[in-house]
């Protein structure tokens, strides 16, 4: 089972940047692995147990986005991939994590930002695994979630937020449904990621998680039948908003 020491790939052609992430990530019963190059980098990934792989995005040859896709085939989509680059701009992180990057970090990494952000994906990456393993059953609603929000709004507001919500929501399945066709991926994954901030804001937690498994997947590139998982989510949503008034205490 992955643990937060974590055994950690860096795929970087600067033999200076590969030193200085190994100075900084070793210890702590971490172990790092080195890569020049992606092709090395990918050999690796396949022969060691990753946890997580930190990526320069400018490498010749192959770069970090086709590195990226490459791996993602061998150490599957739980397994986080973070991007080092020399772009700074503030669109530039959109632009990463739309392209299936977990998180990116710009150069020169500063020491605790490097350790902090390491740190902080090798624990989400070992909850994931967790809870994978457990075989735990995703709940439709979390009613704490709900009750914290009984104290700050009234019931009708809170019906009408609810409502407002669902219609949104019906208004995008439908979208959904018309956007598979033309494998528009772009505006799908727009749509998945509002979705699933507002479901789990609400408290519609199950909704959420198909949701963010759906888009994680469409990000990766991962093999899927997104017609299918469409299809499942607004089935499922067809079915919970029927009930979730009386699953919430709402009285309508």
């Amino acid at each position: 089972m992955k643990n937060t020491h974590g055994i950690i790939l860096v795929v970087d052609d600067n033999e200076i940047n590969r030193k200085y992430v190994n100075t900084v990530l070793r210890g702590q019963s971490r172990t790092v692995h080195l890569a020049e190059n992606g092709f090395e980098g990918l050999k690796l990934a396949s022969t060691k147990n990753i946890d997580l792989a930190l990526i320069d995005i400018q490498m010749p040859d192959m770069d970090g986005f086709e590195c990226h896709n490459r791996m993602r085939e061998k150490i599957g989509s739980n397994t986080p991939i973070l991007a080092i680059t020399a772009y700074s701009d503030p669109e530039d992180r959109d632009r990463f994590i739309r392209f299936g990057f977990n998180d990116y970090m710009t150069k020169p990494v500063k020491p605790e930002v490097l350790k902090n952000t390491v740190q902080y994906w090798l624990k989400e990456s070992a909850k994931i695994e967790k809870k994978s393993r457990s075989g735990a059953v995703t709940p439709d609603f979390n009613l704490d979630t709900v009750e914290e929000l009984k104290r700050y709004a009234s019931q009708d507001e809170l019906i009408e937020l609810y409502n407002e919500f669902i219609e949104e929501t019906n208004t995008f399945n439908q979208k959904l449904l018309f956007l598979q066709n033309v494998n528009d991926h772009t505006e799908i994954l727009s749509i998945l990621h509002t979705i699933k901030g507002n479901a789990g804001s609400l408290g519609f937690t199950k909704l959420s998680e198909l949701v963010t498994l759906l888009e994680s997947d469409l990000k990766n590139k991962i093999d899927l039948s997104l017609n299918e998982r469409i299809g499942e989510i607004v089935d499922y949503t067809s079915e919970i908003f029927s009930e979730y008034a009386t699953q919430l205490n709402l009285n309508l």
